[in-house]
């Protein structure tokens, strides 16, 4: 069966995207972190990285928000995503 996305919630998909994003910022910041420590500079911006999972999300956020948005303005012209499903039997 196919089956076409014609619309998305813009808002719920920039939700989604700013939290994906920002449960992949922290092992990165997490790592920045150690090996900063590891070099004896951890007083350096640590300010920082604890606040970047957060304004990461943020700016994805927006960037959802928009994509989400055009996606709906194209998928009115053109017809949105297909994909095919099927049903599995256990």
């Amino acid at each position: 069966m196919k089956i076409r996305i014609k619309h998305v919630g813009v808002v719920q998909c920039a939700k989604m995207i700013a939290g994906i994003y920002f449960v992949i910022s922290l092992p990165i910041v997490a790592l920045v972190l150690m090996v900063a420590m590891a070099a004896g500079k951890a007083s350096i911006g640590v300010g920082g990285l604890i606040l970047l999972p957060f304004v990461y999300a943020f700016f994805s956020y927006l960037g959802g928000l928009l994509c989400a948005w055009i996606y709906n303005l194209v998928a009115n012209r053109v017809g949105g995503f297909e994909y095919t499903t099927a049903e599995i039997t256990s």
